[in-house]
């Protein structure tokens, strides 16, 4: 059995970007959990039956203020290619690497290097734009309950 070393951690949550603002705002109470009613672009909630939900932040500031902005850690051609759940993994890997020290400059480093990364559930939206296209417009509400409990 080979031993792990956990040495840094990173975090893209509803309460912010990276480890420290996470658990401050966890801390002192406060929740992610915002409406979407009035959330603009108000297409992309709309059909959602839920109003309220655990959004990342997002915003000009990017990083340094706690805001999800994804040119902080890809080029446009990535964020073309990528769905938003992927640069999140890309950008939590990120930070746990550098939260850790560790910058792998050779190649035998690089293949030693592992990143364990959890999420709640996944890519939802991509989940769901599915669902939608392979059932003439209308969900099945236990459509991403079914498959939860696949990846189990």
């Amino acid at each position: 059995m080979r031993r792990v070393v956990v040495t840094g951690l990173g975090a893209i949550t509803p309460l912010g970007l990276g480890i420290q603002r996470t658990w401050t705002r966890l801390i002192a109470g406060e929740s992610g959990i915002v409406s979407v009613a009035e959330r603009e672009p108000r297409e992309r909630w709309r059909e959602l039956t839920c109003t309220v939900a655990g959004v990342v932040p997002e915003g000009p500031g990017g990083r340094s203020h706690g805001l999800w902005k994804a040119g902080d850690w890809l080029s446009a051609s990535d964020q073309r290619r990528m769905s938003t759940f992927t640069q999140y993994a890309v950008a939590a890997s990120d930070m746990a690497l550098k939260d850790a020290g560790w910058e792998a400059l050779r190649q035998e480093e690089q293949e030693a290097t592992g990143v364990c990364l959890g999420s709640g559930i996944g890519n939802l939206e991509e989940m769901y734009d599915t669902s939608l296209a392979h059932s003439n417009g209308v969900s099945n509400p236990i459509c991403v309950d079914n498959r939860i409990r696949r990846l189990t």
